[in-house]
């Protein structure tokens, strides 16, 4: 299928009413692994990229590698920036070949957040990218769900997306995928989150383009059921990858007599980790279009 636009993933999860998972990936090994699990379950799927590993030269390493996966798969797929802070990573990332980039001004003032997101849409829509963005803020989930779903922009709060800015936001910003805050929260929850259903059904019904959830790791199934049912057509999965992934490869160093062999052997059990995860999420967010 090849390289495909995210806002051509989502509109039609959108009209399908289904989530195409995004998976942070940090090496080719978990770029195969997504791709061949998303062939395997007939399932779209985005490859994402964050800026820590994207510094210096290896955005075009990262890139190149993505792409290669996602022209020689049989499903569609899209090569994301996820939370860009700046337009000059956004443009790094449309220059490399991304076919989606995210900018992230959620933390600033609204009229700010319109302002930069307006300026990466210009730039990106002008070269073929899509563009999220963010409205309310989706904080850090370490200090658990209870303390992290604040009113605030600091540290680890975030602020519930206020359904009155949504039209006015889109339409101004001209961004193609609008990330919500609901009750989710980034890194790993201490207590599990409890998602405001209501407040999504309500901006779902006012948003002109897709929505976007993101902190899915370690969000309830049920929960997360309830989102795809009310609007969200992307899930951003990273800790629950990236855990399985480092613990399983813990291990198996661990259990190494020595630690002078191939990295490819030692990676094995880590990429068929993160498959059962990958599979896990495409199933759960019916992607699966078999």
């Amino acid at each position: 299928m090849s390289l495909v636009s995210l806002r051509e993933l989502l509109v039609e999860a959108r009209r399908a009413r289904y989530a195409v998972p995004m998976f942070d990936v940090s090496n080719a090994a978990m770029m195969r692994a997504a791709v061949e699990v998303a062939e395997e379950e007939n399932s779209p799927v985005i490859l994402a990229g964050i800026e820590p590993d994207l510094e210096g030269s290896m955005i075009e390493y990262w890139s190149s590698a993505a792409r290669l996966a996602a022209f020689r798969a049989k499903v569609p797929v899209a090569v994301m920036l996820d939370h860009a802070a700046t337009p000059e990573l956004c443009r790094r990332a449309a220059d490399a070949g991304f076919s989606g980039v995210m900018i992230d001004a959620s933390s600033e003032p609204f009229e700010r957040n319109v302002e930069l997101t307006r300026l990466v849409a210009t730039e990106m829509h002008r070269r073929g990218v899509s563009v999220e963005a963010e409205l309310g803020h989706v904080g850090d989930g370490s200090a658990g769900a209870g303390e992290a779903v604040l009113t605030g922009s600091e540290g680890t709060h975030s602020v519930y997306t206020d359904p009155a800015s949504v039209a006015e936001f889109v339409a101004r910003s001209q961004c193609d995928a609008l990330a919500v805050s609901i009750g989710t929260a980034h890194g790993v929850y201490a207590t599990a989150p409890q998602l405001k259903i209501d407040l999504l059904a309500e901006i779902n019904a006012i948003s002109p383009v897709p929505l976007v959830l993101h902190g899915g790791s370690g969000t309830p199934e049920e929960q997360l059921r309830a989102a795809i049912a009310n609007g969200i057509a992307k899930i951003n999965i990273c800790s629950e990858v990236m855990y399985a992934w480092h613990k399983t490869l813990l291990d198996e160093l661990s259990s190494a007599p020595n630690l002078s062999y191939w990295d490819v052997t030692a990676c094995m059990k880590p990429e068929r980790a993160i498959r059962e995860v990958m599979r896990a999420k495409i199933r759960l967010f019916g992607s699966n279009r078999a």
